[in-house]
């Protein structure tokens, strides 16, 4: 949420949830329906298409390092035609430097393996300058790099295959990311899942530990299952999609908010503190509190918690907010409650 530091003005009681959710800037509210009639599902679709951006689309395509064995292997593969045409014609063996060039092909496969195209772009402008290169060597030592009959179609033929292997090696890598996104993301929502967001938080516990802020908020939808009870399981599922919309638009690239579990939600706010997380909560129950329901707006409650040095693991930090959470239900939800260890708790 790119303006995390301001609060909304808002004509509601934050803690009795009373009136009408209207923010200064945004004074209509959204309307939800959830019949599945064509008219409530357009309604549901334009909102995700303008709030939703599918995780699995933005999901990072992960690119291994490339070994230094391998940058040593594709120099040394570089430098022999460079090297042979620097020789004395009896020692380079006449007209073998064509066949050399095929080494070329060394660091195109190697490179392109390891980035996909960054790499075969990489290793096809290294060939070309250790082309140039020989070139410039064979001028000024008087030698010849052989018949052109046979170097250009060794020139072209590595331009080929160099194209050739990044594109099979980019192919490779969008599908094992697009593979790892799907078992990462939650199918109905778009959102990150539960496994996700724990490889997530035991990333942030460990950089809490070191001593960055780490803040997490438990979200949970009020009488969901009353909704799902009454309206269906396929208007349970739209009402999840929304809810889910608006918790991505309001989460900072640096953040992750994530579906684990029925109608739960997890966000992880990492170099953050409580007074920004709160602010965070209220957004949430006040962008969603504008989306209507049959029953009315959808409500929603918050157990905040901060990461405390007393803490020995990620469970230690979810407890604390799902104690957090189970008090602002116990209070009559559509509440926010911060957690603190050793279960003290108060009202925001």
């Amino acid at each position: 949420m790119e303006r995390l530091h301001k609060e909304l003005t808002c004509g509601t009681d934050l803690e009795s949830g009373s009136g009408e959710a209207v923010s200064s800037s945004r004074g209509s509210r959204v309307r939800f329906d959830p019949t599945p009639s064509r008219s409530g599902a357009a309604q549901t679709r334009r909102l995700r298409l303008r709030d939703r951006e599918p995780m699995t689309d933005s999901y990072p395509i992960r690119r291994p390092s490339v070994p230094l064995r391998a940058l040593a292997l594709s120099v040394c593969a570089l430098a022999v035609p460079v090297v042979a045409a620097a020789l004395p014609e009896a020692d380079a063996g006449a007209g073998t430097e064509p066949l050399l060039w095929l080494l070329a092909l060394v660091p195109a496969f190697l490179l392109a393996y390891y980035r996909g195209w960054r790499g075969a772009e990489f290793a096809l402008a290294a060939g070309m300058v250790a082309l140039t290169v020989a070139h410039i060597v064979a001028t000024l030592t008087g030698r010849d790099l052989g018949n052109p009959a046979i170097l250009l179609p060794s020139v072209s033929a590595y331009i080929v295959a160099s194209l050739g292997i990044g594109t099979l090696s980019e192919l490779l890598h969008r599908h094992v990311a697009r593979a790892e996104a799907q078992a990462l993301t939650d199918e109905l929502t778009g959102l990150p899942n539960r496994r996700w967001a724990r490889l997530m938080l035991e990333t942030e516990f460990a950089a809490a530990q070191r001593g960055r802020p780490l803040v997490v908020v438990l979200f949970d939808l009020d009488r969901f299952k009353e909704y799902n009870d009454r309206y269906g399981h396929a208007a349970g599922d739209r009402a999840l999609r929304v809810a889910a919309a608006v918790l991505r638009r309001n989460t900072r690239r640096m953040h992750l908010t994530a579906r684990i579990g029925g109608e739960e939600f997890l966000s992880i706010l990492s170099s953050s503190d409580i007074a920004g997380a709160r602010v965070f909560a209220r957004r949430i129950r006040e962008d969603l509190a504008r989306v209507e329901l049959p029953t009315g707006p959808i409500r929603v409650s918050a157990g905040l918690a901060a990461y405390d040095p007393a803490m020995t693991s990620p469970d230690d930090l979810l407890a604390v907010a799902d104690e957090a959470l189970y008090r602002a239900k116990q209070d009559g939800r559509d509440r926010i409650r911060v957690g603190r260890l050793r279960k003290r708790l108060y009202a925001v």
